[in-house]
């Protein structure tokens, strides 16, 4: 996700350049960004200048959801 925060300064502009609501983008550090978001995504990013693929969204979201492991102590 820190990626994503060299595209937006916050998650308020990432909400409001994809028409999205604050909570459901607030809530992607944590869940993960659903990958029917996407698209949009990668579209909002070009219109700023950055260059953004699905795989990094997938690692992205992937990484956010991801467990500690509980052994590895």
């Amino acid at each position: 996700m820190e990626q994503l925060r060299t595209i937006w300064p916050t998650l308020a502009d990432m909400a409001a350049d994809l028409g999205c609501p604050y909570p459901t983008v607030a809530s992607w550090p944590k869940r993960g960004i659903p990958p029917r978001r996407f698209a949009s995504i990668i579209a909002a990013a070009r219109r700023r200048g950055a260059d953004l693929t699905f795989e990094q969204l997938l690692a992205m979201s992937a990484d956010a959801t991801a467990k500690p492991n509980e052994d590895a102590a």
